[in-house]
């Protein structure tokens, strides 16, 4: 299977699950995937166009989403195996690992689509997705009564502190109306 055929359909499987988690159980299709996962904005940005809501992997088509979107640029990675080892961040011959790289992307997006966080989600070949965000926003999370494994990284030459956490024991352990009256402050 391809790689954007991999990739395209996890941006299915993950807008439903977050339409879920975001309603409660209640609908299934509240967020999309962005017209081909941000590249509509890519090319408008370049002739210097914006195009608010096709930044990112995943935007809202039922507007009670738009307040998660206005807040969260989410980005998705599918099926990396190599090269996004933790113990990197340890190795000093390396450049920047690939979660790094994606990271800084995620965040010069971020300030193109005028929102105030990143969510990066990275799913290996079987293997369980991962949430990564800053740690101001996993401060956050932490707040809102999370206590579920994570991870800290710390990279000093990137200046960049992300934390990794099982996107299922987000979804578990964070109620989506506490992330509402977050985002709403």
């Amino acid at each position: 299977m391809g790689k954007s055929k991999k990739g395209g359909n996890y941006e299915r499987e993950f807008s439903k699950a977050l339409s879920l988690w975001y309603s409660d159980g209640d609908c299934d299709d509240i967020f999309w995937r962005t017209s081909g996962s941000g590249a509509r904005a890519t090319t408008r940005r370049k002739q210097q166009k914006k195009t608010r809501y096709e930044y990112g992997d995943i935007s809202f088509r039922d507007p009670t989403g738009q307040p998660f979107i206005d807040y969260f640029l989410l980005e998705l990675k599918r099926g990396y195996s190599k090269g996004i080892d933790v113990l990197d961040f340890l190795d000093k011959k390396k450049g920047d690992i690939l979660i790094l790289k994606w990271w800084k992307k995620a965040e010069e997006e971020k300030v193109f689509a005028e929102r105030k966080s990143t969510m990066l989600v990275v799913r290996r070949d079987g293997k369980a997705p991962v949430l990564v965000v800053d740690k101001y926003v996993f401060k956050c999370f932490r707040h809102l009564g999370y206590a579920g494994s994570y991870l800290r990284i710390n990279s000093i030459k990137n200046d960049v502190q992300l934390v990794m956490l099982p996107l299922d024991d987000f979804f578990k352990k964070i109620p989506s109306e506490k992330i509402r009256r977050l985002i709403e402050k």
